[in-house]
């Protein structure tokens, strides 16, 4: 786990290093966003079941950005149905990709911890915290000078397996999701 998290950090450095490089000259823009979506979790249970469980989730982001490229830091909270907790804390760095003025492309990667308590009922219930990576991309839409709204997917694979003493096992989450994001220059 720690040589995974090594890698995401390495990878973090090396696709912002050029944002902090003192040779270049960009503006920046301070983030702060409201998320909400909807996500499909499996769960597999003792015997080969496959369970896919579709829930809704929210989440606050901050972060920043310049021309080409976004940061955020974020937590979300996902109301789960068979499972009784889940969320997730974590980062994801963007690539823009500014192919018209009113809307861009992006494509990013994420990574963080999820805290994950599977109950099911009349088991046990069994809780973890797992590092999780993954992938998101969308459309930001420029709404006005000040606002943006971002339409977006996103895939988060757990390092390990969360397993629950019956035996069921939760390893990814898909979530598509919308976001308002409020942007302003800081001096």
């Amino acid at each position: 786990m720690k040589n995974s998290l090594r890698k995401v950090i390495l990878a973090v450095i090396m696709v912002t290093a050029p944002l902090v490089a003192s040779e270049y000259a960009f503006q920046t823009d301070s983030l702060f966003a409201i998320e909400g979506g909807g996500s499909n979790i499996g769960v597999e249970h003792t015997g080969g079941v496959y369970d896919e469980t579709s829930i809704a989730n929210i989440g606050l982001k901050i972060g920043a950005q310049t021309e080409s490229y976004r940061v955020f830091l974020s937590a979300r909270y996902y109301d789960a149905d068979n499972l009784s907790t889940l969320n997730t804390y974590g980062g994801e760095v963007q690539y823009l990709f500014n192919f018209s003025e009113p809307v861009n492309f992006y494509l990013g990667a994420n990574a963080g911890v999820a805290n994950v308590k599977i109950a099911i009922p009349g088991d046990p219930s069994e809780s973890a915290s797992e590092m999780y990576y993954g992938a998101d991309a969308g459309f930001n839409i420029h709404a006005t000078e000040l606002i943006d709204v971002e339409i977006g997917a996103r895939y988060l694979a757990l390092q390990e397996d969360v397993v629950s003493t019956s035996g069921a096992t939760v390893d990814g989450i898909v979530t598509v999701y919308a976001s308002v994001i409020i942007k302003w220059k800081m001096d």
